[in-house]
């Protein structure tokens, strides 16, 4: 069993002690109060219990998120002064929450390729994986290169592919005929270093469509960091130029960089700068791969069913009481 509070625990707390304080005349009144109040609580919490009977919506769709999660990423130059990985975190959710039935997948880049997620169809499971990214700490970043981003696809989407026969490629999602791949590329476009941009054509064939989504703006933006990966305390980055000046670092957008890999790859490219850019970004995709005619299948699976139903009957059938015996009282005094 676990719990989802709808709003947080002690907020809901502090509102039903409200509510028991506006104390109805009548014991059996404020009986009846109490349990209303109790109710409204435990809906709250959203009680789940597992279960093995949780039907699942299957479509032959395979979503992939690529996200850059460097230090750049952390630059606070989102519709003002937001943070572009916390913008990330809100557009993948919103982008999931289109797909039903689809299996997902993410992998980041910074210096190193990490594949945090395995295709699932667990939407919880990959909002919490994405929501716990927090770009790199200062003392083990390395700079920005994305290659990472190119060969960590390249392996990846090359597994899922049937005519591929190499046997050294290690499995990271298991094969499967027919399906369609939607790919997301998510960055700043920034590369830090002397290193220019790799072609990313030759994974265009393993994707079937997708966007590049840019984040950050041409002014850029400063970056709150932490010296090292476990700390919670952040300063802003800063670094020394050539007059041994301390200098606040400033991240930019290279949008020149994420239009070439879009270019590469056959997919759409939209430059993120506020929330409703999500739904151009959905609605483009959407069209561009017609999930009408994707297939589709239901069947039951492990999971955890949802409760507050339950209570929510009771507490309408408590209210509906009242309302029942309100209408008597005020007949019987007319």
């Amino acid at each position: 069993m676990k719990i989802d509070p709808i709003l947080p625990i002690p907020l809901m707390a502090v509102i039903c002690i409200g509510l028991l304080f506006l104390k109805r005349k009548g014991a059996w009144k404020y009986v009846r109060q109490i349990v209303a109040v109790l109710l409204l609580f435990t809906i709250n919490l959203r009680i789940l219990v597992p279960t093995d009977k949780v039907k699942v919506l299957n479509s032959n769709i395979d979503v992939v998120f690529c996200i850059d999660n460097t230090i750049s990423m952390l630059a606070e130059d989102y519709k003002g002064d937001g943070r572009r990985i916390d913008a990330v975190k809100d557009d993948v959710a919103d982008i999931m929450a289109e797909f039903d039935g689809a299996r997902f997948t993410v992998m980041t880049f910074s210096d190193q390729v990490n594949y945090l997620v395995p295709f699932t169809y667990e939407k919880d499971i990959v909002i919490q994986a994405v929501d716990a990214l927090e770009g790199q700490a200062k003392t083990t970043a390395q700079g920005t290169s994305l290659d990472l981003a190119y060969e960590g696809l390249r392996k990846l989407l090359k597994s899922s592919n049937k005519s591929d026969d190499e046997e050294d490629e290690e499995d990271i999602i298991e094969e499967s005929e027919d399906r369609i791949t939607v790919v997301f590329i998510i960055s700043d476009g920034e590369i830090t270093g002397d290193g220019k941009l790799k072609s990313f054509e030759k994974i265009a064939e393993y994707i079937d469509s997708g966007a590049v989504l840019g984040y950050g703006t041409r002014s850029g933006g400063k970056m709150r960091v932490r010296e090292y990966a476990l700390w919670d305390e952040t300063s802003y980055l800063t670094y020394y130029d050539s007059g041994y000046n301390s200098v606040t670092a400033i991240s930019k957008i290279d949008e020149g960089n994420l239009e070439q890999i879009a270019e590469d790859t056959g997919l759409f490219y939209f430059h993120m700068t506020k929330p409703k850019d999500v739904d151009e970004v959905l609605k483009t995709v959407m069209e561009d791969i017609e999930t009408g005619e994707f297939s589709k299948s239901v069947e039951k699976r492990k999971g955890f069913a949802e409760t507050y139903w339950i209570f929510a009957l009771i507490l309408a059938a408590l209210t509906a009481y009242d309302m029942i015996v309100l209408r008597m009282r005020m007949r019987q005094e007319k």
